[in-house]
């Protein structure tokens, strides 16, 4: 089950902001940057002019089953440490509208995600340790590699 969209439609959903030297975007740092034509990128969903993901349709997400980790995680972000595993609330929580409302997060919930959470980024991170080696890297080449890596099938 995915989105059923070619390499040319998804990359038109995403946003690459370059990388400035040790400075990153709100809520990217804790991502790594890819090699792109441009330089270094950090690789987010695009937002409309409001401030909406572009798969947000009817205050809905289109993308519910399917959407990154980060996307089910938010508003928490996850860490591990020689201490283990760690966990806040993201920079951008003002934009989250159920914080604060509903029954608390349970801990033992959080760590599950967590869990799962960290795993995503390990396999990312291993993803883009080897990309980064590419001699040639483009945009639209990372997404279509993306897409032909078994470790990103969902």
């Amino acid at each position: 089950m995915g989105l059923n969209l070619a390499s040319s439609e998804i990359i038109r959903a995403l946003d690459f902001y370059l990388s400035a030297g040790n400075q990153s975007s709100q809520g990217l740092r804790d991502f790594p940057v890819v090699n792109t034509e441009k330089g270094l990128a950090y690789v987010a969903l695009k937002k409309l002019e409001n401030g909406d993901c572009v798969f947000l349709k009817d205050n809905l997400c289109m993308i519910h089953l399917i959407r990154p980790a980060v996307c089910m995680s938010f508003p928490f972000v996850f860490s591990k440490d020689e201490a283990g595993m760690s966990w806040g609330l993201s920079a951008m929580k003002h934009i989250c509208p159920g914080l604060d409302s509903g029954p608390k997060v349970r801990d033992s919930d959080l760590r599950e995600l967590a869990i799962s959470v960290l795993e995503d980024l390990d396999i990312y991170n291993d993803f883009v340790n080897e990309w980064n080696q590419e001699e040639n890297p483009t945009a639209a080449r990372l997404v279509e590699t993306i897409l032909d890596d078994p470790r990103f099938i969902v």
